[in-house]
């Protein structure tokens, strides 16, 4: 499978610190861009994966990095296998979030640090959905956006949708980082595209404005640029990647 990747990590408008993180194969990038063209291994593994550090927490920047740097070091030692991939996959995120756990109680953190996560893996052949979190991964298909996972938050008791809302999952942060992981096997196709994003994108732009802007060529920095002229009140990772 060949993708036609842009990837993004910004701060925002208002956050003096981006938290946010993306790796596109391995590389992280923060408060940076890339772009490149990637043919998926049918002997190997890739991904793109998005990870928020999250607000109002400690070192929410350390989070998100930590984690996907174990995730790359998990790949590239080979502890990811192609008969176990979902054990050992849920394996490293569980005990990442036990590592943040364990050094943000050993520092004292009234708040500890935490991430979401999510994205594709192409491993052995195979495509995998992975998420844990409200950060969100969607498919574009002739001119639909549909959102392929699902947020892990419940807003305040009265149910009132302008109400806080609050992640039910996450790495660290003293959950036990529990991975959400299906399959994608065919169920993308040539002229298909990825948006892997986290939620500073989608709390500040509706999806049918981002679907309309797809449709109309739009890339990955007409859809920053549209989060931070709608306030940009958090920091914007975005990953769009076209099938072809």
């Amino acid at each position: 499978m060949k993708l036609d990747i842009q990837a993004l990590c910004h701060k925002g408008m208002v956050r003096d610190n981006n938290e946010d993180a993306v790796s596109v194969g391995g590389l992280i990038v923060r408060d940076d861009s890339a772009a490149l063209t990637v043919t998926t291994p049918e002997e190997g593994w890739f991904y793109l994966l998005v990870s928020d550090g999250m607000g109002g927490h400690e070192k929410g920047e350390e989070a998100s990095e930590y984690t996907l740097t174990q995730i790359r070091e998990a790949f590239e030692g080979g502890r990811i296998g192609p008969e176990t991939f979902e054990e050992d996959l849920r394996r490293v995120v569980a005990d990442t979030s036990s590592a943040l756990n364990e050094r943000a109680y050993a520092e004292g953190q009234v708040h500890p640090m935490g991430c979401t996560l999510t994205g594709v893996i192409w491993h052995y052949g195979r495509i995998y959905l992975v998420n844990a979190g409200d950060s969100r991964t969607y498919r574009f298909r002739e001119g639909i956006l549909r959102q392929l996972t699902q947020d892990e938050t419940e807003r305040g008791i009265t149910g009132d949708p302008s109400a806080s809302k609050y992640l039910l999952n996450c790495i660290g942060a003293g959950c036990e980082g529990r991975l959400v992981i299906d399959s994608l096997d065919g169920k993308l196709l040539p002229g298909d595209s990825l948006l892997i994003c986290s939620d500073g994108l989608t709390d500040m732009v509706p999806e049918e404005t981002v679907e309309a802007a797809l449709e109309g060529g739009s890339s990955a920095a007409d859809l920053l640029s549209m989060a931070c002229e709608a306030g940009g009140a958090d920091n914007v990772s975005v990953i769009l990647a076209s099938v072809s």
